[in-house]
């Protein structure tokens, strides 16, 4: 694994971890915290951002046994991010039930992949 693919691997995680703060906007720590709301406001740029620093490190790391679990995470992240182009169709309240599942899935399928490639790298 060379540098640039290591260096797209962390800024997926970051970019990841940055979406998952979206909640956070609505309590009352980000209302002490004006910067908290501040970072969190770019939920839909990191998701794009994220999405294609993602297809970048899938397409320089190869093939590779963690290929699949990451192919599944990006194309979860994917429908994630089509989907957004529904969300004024779809009721507010089914919209987040919808958005919140799709993203837990991304979150829990993301460290199938980074569990698996450490596994793997571990013992090669």
């Amino acid at each position: 694994m060379n540098i640039l693919e290591k260096s797209l691997a962390f800024i997926s995680v970051l970019l990841l971890i940055l979406c998952m703060l979206a909640p956070l906007k609505r309590t009352a720590l980000a209302q002490k915290n004006p910067w908290i709301r501040t970072v969190a406001g770019f939920h839909a740029a990191y998701g794009i951002v994220l999405l294609i620093t993602g297809l970048a490190h899938g397409v320089l790391s190869g093939g590779g046994p963690a290929m699949i679990s990451g192919k599944l995470a990006w194309m979860m992240l994917l429908i994630l991010t089509c989907l957004t182009i529904f969300r004024k169709k779809i009721k507010q309240t089914l919209w987040r039930k919808i958005h919140i599942v799709l993203a837990v899935s991304v979150c829990v399928l993301t460290a199938v992949h980074i569990i698996h490639a450490v596994i793997f790298h571990m013992f090669k």
